[in-house]
């Protein structure tokens, strides 16, 4: 039942999209047709043949539900994030208005509106991402009252299994609800998840709790017990994922290569050489140029709020560990009284800080401090995306302390990062900004960055973690 309730609402999700996507093909018609808002100068005042618009639409949506689906949008096994969502959404409309809008160029048959066609792909835009929100927001009313939502328990127990409840803590609205743990026997579980039973027996367990999901978190030393769930496991129609640990490699994508007949896989990659570094580059100074020019108003702002505020330098410069080990000053706008550290040494900002000034507490709360960096993005030092730099203080300290700590100077700092917007800014577990700073070291793309940028944009809204 629960299974069919979410097929129910991937095919409501596909036939809205559809849906709203022939709707905005009709609206820009008449928009441009038969509101009398566009006067016709062609044709004595009366309107073309709809049916070719009509046509025209069918084929967009072919297109248009090609892209979503390679995307992941209707993929059930895949839980977006609404900004995220939203973010697909958008790319996958403006790659499917160019290859739309392309073969209109060359059919000489008939004379199609531009006006018409990009309006459409405009409107197809805003009422797609309008219905995501809808169909969230539905889907969430239906998990609350229990439609739809899947059994999960946690298998094994320690650091991963914890990881996994603060997790399901964090986001406690989702399609899994997460039921209890199975232990191995004579071992105690955590406090906080009911002990289901004992891997031995798991199959009970599954059928007794109407289990769809299990999640394990043994690590890789262990094969053997996974193994043995795995075959106690057979026939019986559950999910198992595997929760990896990230030094254990699996953060990693998985390559396959071939050397002279000998298969391998490449467990350990770094994406970010060569070309992609060059590309990467370009991106940044394209993106920093425009930002700049964007933010310009804001800049000017609060260096006036800053200079009233207290009395000292406009802007803070601080050095900072980048790239290969190399050292650079970043610079932000002045958010704490003058020589702040002069009692205290080098340590992390906190809620409440006495340091902070008035409006360097409305800074910080809305990353304004943050804007300056974009002039060191433009000159070399860092980039929009990536690991947030450190000082040096505290690399010497961390990389004493943490496995695998300085493998983030692989690649140039960042404004933010794949750990920042998934809530490890500010006063947070360094040991957890290591693990997703790896992760996105080795799976990068230009496509996670433009993600990460646009939940940067989310998480300054929210402005966790941020004093």
């Amino acid at each position: 039942m629960r299974r069919k309730s979410n097929t129910l609402l991937l095919l409501v999700s596909i036939i809205w999209d559809v849906s709203l996507i022939n709707i905005s093909f009709l609206l820009a018609y008449w928009i441009r047709f038969c509101s009398g808002v566009i006067p016709l100068v062609e044709g004595n005042g009366i309107p073309p043949s709809l049916r070719p618009y009509v046509l025209i639409s069918v084929f967009a949506l072919m297109v248009w539900g090609t892209i979503f689906y390679l995307s992941g949008l209707y993929d059930t096994k895949k839980i977006y994030s609404l900004l995220d969502e939203i973010y697909e959404v958008l790319k996958g409309v403006f790659i499917g208005t160019i290859l739309v809008l392309a073969p209109i160029f060359f059919y000489r048959a008939f004379t199609f509106s531009r006006i018409v066609m990009f309006l459409s792909c405009l409107l197809a835009g805003i009422l797609v991402i309008i219905g995501k929100i809808v169909l969230r927001t539905i889907r969430t009313t239906l998990y609350r009252h229990g439609i739809g939502v899947l059994n999960a328990c946690v298998v094994g127990k320690g650091e991963r299994a914890k990881e996994v409840l603060f997790k399901f803590k964090q986001n406690p609205i989702v399609r899994y609800n997460l039921v209890g743990q199975v232990i191995e026997k004579g071992e105690k579980g955590e406090e906080e998840l009911p002990i289901l039973g004992n891997i031995f027996q798991i199959r009970e367990i599954i059928k007794k709790n109407k289990i769809d999901m299990l999640l394990i978190t043994f690590p890789l030393s262990q094969q053997k017990k996974i193994a043995k769930i795995l075959l106690r496991c057979d026939e019986l129609p559950v999910e198992i994922r595997f929760v990896p640990d990230p030094y254990e490699l699996l953060t990693s994508r998985i390559g396959y290569y071939e050397l002279d007949g000998f298969s391998l896989l490449g467990l350990k990659e770094f994406p970010l050489t060569y070309w992609n570094a060059l590309l990467k580059r370009t991106f940044d100074i394209f993106v920093s140029s425009i930002l700049i020019v964007i933010t310009a108003p804001i800049i000017l702002c609060v260096s006036v709020l800053v200079k009233l505020d207290s009395s000292g330098p406009l802007f803070y410069r601080q050095k900072r560990v980048g790239k290969n080990g190399k050292q650079f000053y970043i610079i932000k706008f002045r958010s704490m009284f003058v020589n702040a550290e002069q009692f205290t040494g080098p340590i992390f900002a906190s809620y409440g800080d006495p340091r902070v000034t008035k409006i360097g507490k409305m800074i910080r709360r809305w990353s304004f401090d943050e804007f300056p960096q974009l002039f060191n993005v433009l000159e070399g030092n860092m980039s929009l995306v990536g690991p947030r730099p450190e000082r040096p203080e505290f690399v010497k300290k961390f990389g004493n302390e943490i496995i695998r700590y300085f493998e983030r100077h692989r690649v140039s700092p960042g404004i933010t990062g794949w750990a920042q917007v998934n809530g490890l800014r500010g006063d947070t577990s360094i040991k957890e900004r290591v693990k997703y700073d790896l992760y996105y070291i080795e799976n990068w793309s230009l496509n996670f960055d433009m993600k990460i940028l646009l939940r940067t944009f989310g998480a300054t809204i929210t402005k966790e973690n941020a004093y």
